[in-house]
């Protein structure tokens, strides 16, 4: 009977010490075209793989015609340990982080112009 104890919790501790399977955490983000007034919030796996932005906005209030066009990027969930890369055709715009967590895409804060994010996509990991 000690044997089977003893073994059991052999066992217990060989379980709770492993290392439980990665699960890819959820992100946020927000998409703003000041000039149309459109907004769109879409969730999706931080799993640090591009992600084309007219896949996540195609259908959505910021995307029309094939195109999507925005003023502002936000994080609005997100882990703490959160980093996203926008590239826009292959120049990055902007890094969100829990720290950093909005950007003006036109770079004039002055100004609400759209830029068009076609081209563009968007890498998160936390």
């Amino acid at each position: 009977m000690k044997f089977i104890v003893a073994l059991c919790s052999v066992f217990a501790a060989t379980i709770s010490a492993s290392p439980l399977e990665a699960r890819s955490q959820s992100v946020t983000v927000a998409l703003s075209n000041d000039q149309s007034g459109a907004y769109s919030g879409v969730s999706f796996s931080a799993d640090g793989t591009d992600k084309t932005i007219p896949s996540l906005y195609g259908g959505t209030s910021v995307g029309s015609g094939g195109h999507v066009k925005a003023s502002s990027i936000q994080l609005t969930a997100f882990p703490q340990t959160i980093s996203c890369i926008l590239r826009n055709n292959g120049a990055t715009l902007t890094t969100l982080t829990a720290q950093h967590t909005f950007a003006d895409l036109d770079g004039n804060p002055n100004a609400a112009i759209p830029v068009d994010l076609s081209g563009a996509v968007i890498n998160c990991h936390a």
